[in-house]
């Protein structure tokens, strides 16, 4: 079901969409913040030929999408994706760092963000050649990135300089787990999820493997809603738990570049 959401009291000037498996989110900002969010839901998990019919449905159905923006940006939210330090980072190898996480085809363009320098990390991952092409018919020039690339330049603003910190950034299908240990990236990972079992698992085990004490870790989890049930379960087992305050405008700094 395709939902809007409107405020509109200015003139609309830029639109990031959300481009996932699961569904679709544009949302269309100015200086003043998020004006308009439009969403799509998908029934199941969908490849990149069904989701450009969705996007082009949105489209068509939606006046507000065609309009003049001054800037466009796609954001690629789906786990064919890896990171990469920088200091070993060479172009001529993107298709071997990413042939352990995905089959590529040859009409699979590699793509990689600009580095965050601050955690010596780049993001490696497939854009959907059929969506790009789409985007650049309609737009001409804009701009794409990794989910990954801009969350974890919006973590670091959690991550001390002196405590072993991990984030949970829940989504419907999956999760992603950032941790951070004095500051310093240590592990970010995209992980299937159906229950909340599925969550414990990952989060308990990539904690074990990073060395990670919980009785003295914090865990932040980002979600659109609160939900006790998990919380009451993760704080069986680790100490410091908490949601982010905010989590729809830390979502919003996250997805409005």
């Amino acid at each position: 079901m395709l939902q809007t959401k409107s405020n509109m009291s200015e003139e609309l000037k830029k639109m990031s969409v959300l481009i996932h498996q699961d569904g679709l989110s544009f949302y269309i900002y100015s200086s003043s913040g998020v004006q308009d969010l439009i969403s799509k839901s998908f029934k199941h998990e969908s490849n990149p030929i069904e989701i450009l019919r969705e996007i082009e449905t949105a489209y068509q159905n939606e006046e507000l999408l065609n309009q003049l923006f001054e800037q466009v940006s796609l954001i690629y939210h789906h786990p064919i994706f890896t990171g990469v330090p920088v200091s070993i980072y060479h172009e001529d190898h993107e298709s071997d760092y990413l042939k352990y996480n995905t089959r590529i085809l040859e009409t699979d363009i590699i793509s990689n963000d600009d580095a965050v320098q601050s955690l010596d990390y780049k993001t490696i991952y497939i854009a959907y050649s059929n969506i790009n092409n789409y985007f650049f018919d309609k737009y001409g020039d804009f701009d794409y990135y990794h989910y990954t690339t801009l969350a974890l330049k919006q973590h670091i603003s959690l991550a001390q300089k002196n405590n072993s910190i991990i984030i949970l950034d829940l989504k419907e299908s999956h999760f992603y787990i950032s941790i951070f240990v004095n500051g310093n990236l240590r592990l970010h990972n995209c992980y299937p999820q159906q229950a909340i079992e599925d969550i414990l698992y990952y989060t308990l085990f990539t904690a074990q493997h990073n060395q990670l004490d919980p009785e003295t870790m914090e865990l932040k989890i980002l979600a659109n809603t609160k939900e006790k049930t998990l919380y009451d379960l993760l704080y069986t087992y680790v100490r410091q738990v908490s949601y982010v305050t905010d989590a729809t405008s830390y979502l919003e700094k996250i997805l409005c570049v």
